[in-house]
């Protein structure tokens, strides 16, 4: 058993309070409890080693984990970069492969109506046809809500395309056709004398002062509508436009 003891001047002797005995210098053991407290100690630092090294290889394979989920996460995100790309790509092929095919129906159609309505000359014919031109009164209501009316000039022109055409892809191909620009920068409404479009009503067209400054300079068609012609079995667009137009050119007439 340990004895705690005070280092005199004749040795050691024993202090009353044990352990907690002030004068307490110095601890005495057996040779027995000497070696047990050697053990422990051993042990105690053993423990530590082994703790430590544990850890180690904790971390060691945390950081080995980490980085083999971030390179897999890298892996699987070029793949699926690499995958969309690759249907892009093939998406954009099929779109271009349909544009091709739309535009050879489309070219087909524009032909087959010249030949059936004896359009000449045929090649440089537009394909567009103005049908009638005439003046109309044209009711609308100003910015106090007043009705009003206005003489204005309609304009119906036949396209090129069959009833047989949904509407949402003939009315965009029309507008296309109709406002593009060719390598001069002249529209075909353009060659018809409409120089400026307003694609909402008269009412608002005259409200608006980047249009009403100058009225005089410009031929202006507003927000074009379309029909189906049964009769004559193609698309009509009807134009309103402050003014007449000018000569018709002879690829825009029926004969």
């Amino acid at each position: 058993m340990a004895r705690f003891v005070k280092d005199g001047a004749f040795g050691y002797k024993a202090v009353p309070g044990g352990h907690s005995d002030p004068e307490c210098t110095h601890v005495i053991l057996t040779l027995k409890e000497y070696d047990k407290l050697l053990q422990e100690k051993a042990r105690a630092e053993q423990e530590t080693r082994d703790t430590k090294y544990d850890a180690g290889r904790a971390i060691d394979k945390a950081k080995r984990d980490a980085s083999y989920m971030a390179q897999k996460a890298a892996e699987e995100a070029r793949q699926t970069v690499a995958d969309m790309e690759e249907a892009l790509a093939a998406e954009k092929a099929e779109n271009a492969h349909q544009r091709a095919l739309n535009a050879n129906l489309l070219r087909i159609s524009r032909e087959r109506a010249k030949a059936d309505r004896k359009l000449k000359p045929k090649k440089e014919h537009t394909g567009y046809v103005v049908v009638v031109s005439e003046e109309t009164d044209h009711q609308y209501k100003d910015g106090n809500r007043h009705v009003k009316r206005v003489l204005l000039w309609k304009t119906v022109i036949q396209s090129p395309y069959v009833v047989d055409f949904p509407e949402e892809q003939v009315r965009e191909q029309i507008l296309e056709e109709l406002l593009r620009k060719d390598e001069d920068g002249c529209r075909l409404i353009d060659r018809l004398g409409i120089n400026g479009i307003y694609n909402k009503g008269y009412g608002s067209m005259i409200e608006d002062r980047r249009w009403c400054a100058e009225p005089d300079k410009y031929n202006i068609m507003l927000k074009p509508k379309f029909r189906v012609n049964f009769r004559s079995g193609y698309w009509e667009v009807i134009c309103l436009h402050t003014k007449p137009l000018d000569v018709v050119p002879k690829d825009m007439r029926a004969c």
